[in-house]
């Protein structure tokens, strides 16, 4: 058999060596890397961020605004109440 060089008239290039690669693929690539790695401690920032007053000693503060808030709503509820079903029955249990 005759041997041939045979190359489909083709330069050699070698492969993966010639590939350019866009500046937007690389920059999203790059974003992309960065999102998986800050993603499993982004909730735990969010959840700190949220409750910093918490955190950082204005803990008697947050239940007084808690609880200024709980009977300003109760009380306004209390109010309606008594606006649609009537004044509550009061019965003298002392004889």
């Amino acid at each position: 058999m005759a041997e041939s060089n045979f190359t489909f008239n083709r330069p050699f290039k070698p492969f993966g060596m010639n590939v350019r690669v866009p500046e937007r693929t690389l920059q999203q690539a790059g974003e992309t890397l960065e999102d998986i790695i800050k993603a499993p401690a982004t909730p735990l920032f969010e959840y700190l961020e949220e409750n910093e007053p918490v955190f950082n000693g204005n803990v008697a503060f947050e239940i007084t605004k808690t609880s200024a808030q709980n009977f300003t709503i109760g009380s306004a509820m209390r109010i309606e109440d008594e606006k649609v079903n009537g004044k509550t029955p009061s019965f003298d249990m002392h004889f």
